[in-house]
């Protein structure tokens, strides 16, 4: 008579059957979030519980429903997968979301947005550095470099900082003046002057920006403002500039607000309220 009772443990493959999750993504998620941890066999298959099983099918259900697969294991778990459980999820980034909808390479997007939402930053500096070699170049500021500098920013004024931010910002500055010697910007160009020390990156991409859409600007990297042509001052905070006068068209934080634009709004829109000043 054959033995009916049931299997207490299914291998990788029936498990991907049985949850709707790919091999791929199991092994990944084992890997990067230690979760689910499968026994292993003498030959060193892996041996899933039909508990783990049940745990992956709704994970994902709730993944496939819109929420990133760190909320529901970083942050998430051990409540998860409760079926009333209240998941505390990770910081959420609405505008940087925002800024990243869309564009191309969604799987690298998609790492470095979980890397900030997860305050890794070790794999958001691994995103930006693939991004060199997948993205062209244009792409890799609008889509990568943009939404990097935007995120460190909701972090910090959540009052969730990323601990490595200043090596994150530097990779981004330098970056950006790679990009930028590749360009020859007319001498009555633009000037793009950071408002503080924190925001040399962000006027880095900014320059870029602006001369991708045809406004030619250049970086200024000196200690004190440039002695003549407009000012654009980008950053957090008041300047720390000086007087400046009427050269100075107008300012950009990373983050828009009601009386400025912000880094995704020059990233998406075509003008700009002082874009006529120049």
């Amino acid at each position: 008579m054959p033995n009916s009772t049931p299997k207490q443990h299914v291998n990788i493959n029936e498990a991907s059957k049985m949850c709707g999750l790919s091999p791929s993504v199991l092994r990944i998620w084992e890997l990067r979030y230690g979760w689910p941890a499968p026994k292993r066999k003498p030959n060193g298959y892996r041996a899933y519980s039909l508990h783990q099983v049940q745990e992956l099918k709704r994970m994902s259900e709730l993944v496939k429903s819109g929420i990133p697969v760190s909320s529901l294991i970083v942050e998430g778990l051990p409540r998860w997968p409760a079926q009333h459980a209240h998941v505390a999820g990770p910081m959420r980034l609405p505008q940087t979301r925002s800024a990243i909808e869309g564009g191309p390479h969604r799987s690298l997007q998609d790492e470095l947005l979980d890397a900030l939402e997860t305050r890794r930053g070790n794999l958001a500096r691994e995103a930006l550095q693939r991004s060199i070699w997948m993205m062209r170049p244009r792409d890799e500021v609008r889509w990568m470099l943009v939404p990097a500098l935007i995120g460190m920013t909701e972090l910090a004024r959540a009052e969730r900082p990323l601990t490595e931010a200043p090596e994150l910002r530097e990779l981004v500055r330098e970056r950006g003046l790679q990009l930028l010697r590749q360009q020859r910007p007319a001498d009555d160009s633009m000037w793009v002057v950071a408002a503080n020390d924190d925001s040399h990156a962000l006027a880095v991409v900014v320059a870029l920006l602006l001369n991708h859409r045809g406004h030619a600007a250049r970086y200024w990297y000196g200690a004190d403002v440039p002695n003549e042509g407009h000012l654009l001052v980008v950053g957090e905070g008041d300047a720390e500039l000086g007087h400046i006068g009427e050269r100075m068209v107008g300012k950009l934080p990373t983050l828009g607000d009601h009386e400025h634009p912000g880094l995704a709004e020059l990233a998406t829109s075509g003008h700009l309220p002082w874009q006529t000043a120049v």
